[in-house]
């Protein structure tokens, strides 16, 4: 069964070339026909369990018909799944979304992005960070501002888990400054909590005092009783 499959797909690959060929009647290679045979080429590997070739095949296959973003997240999730090189399925997914972005679907390619932080989160917060950075950098391009800040979140969040304090303070500033943008006032004050404490845990009473006053003097936001407490606190220990 599995020297069948094997047979096929190089009978594909065989097709595949020879529709990239041109000759004296032919000027133009036919790259739909090509990505179609490569197409069947990667699933036979994959049926006959050679995932190394089949994921060149649907490399090939993404080459060949440069508008196919689904093959390189094809041979991503295989990588992923059945390979377990996750790293080497992010990449991939990464360049799919370049796609998605060049062809006119954005939201697309942010939620490429999105599902790649997602898969990174176990293995490498960093790399996740800069994928949930980049989604947010797609959605505000596109001034979908309430999914752009969704994705900050995330990215603050993982690089408090890595005590990445001073850039997670610029993270949850962006995502107030949005939050205010979008007029959601009181997630924009829950934010400014946030960042107070990420300044506290840095000892950065300064930047936590001004943090929180410039937050409660906004004409969109009356301090509290426990606002105003928690200033003095903060001012004291200054």
């Amino acid at each position: 069964m599995a020297a069948e499959k094997i047979n096929q797909a190089h009978e594909h690959l065989a097709k595949a070339e020879k529709h990239l060929k041109t000759s004296f009647l032919k000027w133009k290679p036919d790259y739909d026909s090509a990505a179609a045979e490569y197409s069947k080429a990667a699933v036979a590997f994959k049926n006959a369990r050679m995932l190394e070739e089949a994921k060149e095949a649907y490399l090939l296959e993404a080459d060949a018909h440069t508008n196919n973003k689904t093959a390189l997240e094809q041979a991503a999730m295989m990588l992923k799944q059945e390979m377990g090189r996750l790293s080497d399925a992010v990449c991939l997914i990464e360049k799919a979304s370049l796609m998605y972005v060049e062809n006119g679907t954005p939201d697309t390619a942010a939620l490429a992005l999105d599902r790649a932080g997602r898969l990174m989160e176990s293995q490498d917060l960093a790399k996740a960070v800069d994928l949930y950075q980049q989604a947010a950098g797609v959605f505000e391009n596109e001034e979908r501002l309430r999914q752009a800040v969704e994705m900050l979140g995330k990215a603050s969040r993982l690089l408090v888990r890595q005590h990445r304090f001073e850039e997670a303070a610029e993270s949850i500033q962006k995502e107030k400054n949005m939050y205010r943008e979008i007029e959601n006032f009181p997630t924009c004050f829950k934010k400014t909590i946030a960042q107070v404490l990420v300044h506290l845990h840095r000892n950065d009473f300064v930047a936590a005092d001004k943090s929180i006053r410039q937050s409660y003097r906004s004409e969109y936001c009356k301090p509290s009783q426990y606002c105003e407490y928690y200033c003095s606190c903060v001012c004291t220990d200054v």
